[in-house]
């Protein structure tokens, strides 16, 4: 039998292993371009993510995964982003995610980015316990091939071993210092998805470490994209909010990922 059967009972009894905190906030006279969000805004924020994690929490199957394809990487995005911004009324939900993803792990995958989305989602939910890292690094070891993965698949991947604490943090690169010169020079961008607005402020973070400029002017792109979610958020009928698209299993991933950019900032 697979470790990774071992670990259920732990994970019945979840309790988030990282939680990503936002210090308190205090209002000052001037706000400088860039830094944290202020005290209304990041209200605004807080309750879009709250928003959207009570979505989540009513969109998730009875067998505790989400979606209906592709329910490995719906399923860890959703408690990735339920995991990373914790609160008691998502502890049901939490709990039966990870048991569905813990069970998946029998199953190997070919894609790097949803291994590492199922990697980085049980490290998030699981205990911090011996038997978890040694769990996370048997389910690391199944790695699919990486020499056929995109860049951003095995940067991504490499973060979160570090995340996990089964690797060393990724030195920022030349393409991703490029890419985030590029994103000051034309700002503000174009952004028509909550996926990519994620993808920038990680970049931003991990990269610029948190500051986008152009030439000497500091942008404020913190503001900008939570704004930007906060007004493209949806309100469903029946409670929640979510961000919009195609299909019910892409609203699924865009809102996993509007908290995950929210939380970003």
């Amino acid at each position: 039998m697979l470790r990774s059967l071992s670990i259920l009972n732990p994970l019945a009894a979840l309790l988030c292993g990282v939680v990503l905190v936002r210090a308190d906030l205090v209002a000052t006279p001037l706000r400088q371009p860039g830094s944290p969000l202020d005290v209304s805004l990041s209200h605004e924020a807080d309750r879009a993510v709250r928003q959207a994690a009570n979505w989540l929490c009513m969109r998730q199957n009875p067998d505790g995964s989400w979606g209906t394809t592709q329910r490995v990487t719906l399923t860890a995005l959703a408690l990735t982003a339920l995991a990373a911004s914790p609160h008691p009324e998502d502890h049901n939900a939490r709990s039966l995610g990870a048991l569905w993803l813990g069970q998946s792990t029998t199953r190997s995958l070919s894609s790097l980015g949803e291994h590492a989305w199922r990697l980085l989602a049980l490290s998030l939910s699981l205990p911090d316990t011996p038997e978890r890292s040694a769990y996370l690094q048997d389910l690391a070891r199944r790695v699919p091939p990486v020499a056929a993965s995109s860049v951003d698949d095995r940067r991504f991947y490499e973060e979160v071993l570090a995340q996990a604490g089964i690797g060393a943090q990724p030195a920022p690169d030349a393409e991703s210092t490029e890419l985030a010169a590029r994103a000051a020079a034309i700002w503000p961008p174009p952004l028509s998805r909550s996926r990519a607005a994620w993808r920038l402020a990680r970049l931003i973070n991990r990269t610029a470490g948190g500051r986008l400029a152009h030439g000497q002017t500091s942008l404020d792109w913190r503001s900008h994209l939570a704004a930007w979610l906060i007004s493209t958020q949806k309100n469903a009928p029946e409670g929640g909010g979510f961000w919009s698209a195609e299909t019910a299993d892409a609203q699924l991933a865009e809102t996993a990922y509007g908290i995950l950019c929210l939380l970003e900032l």
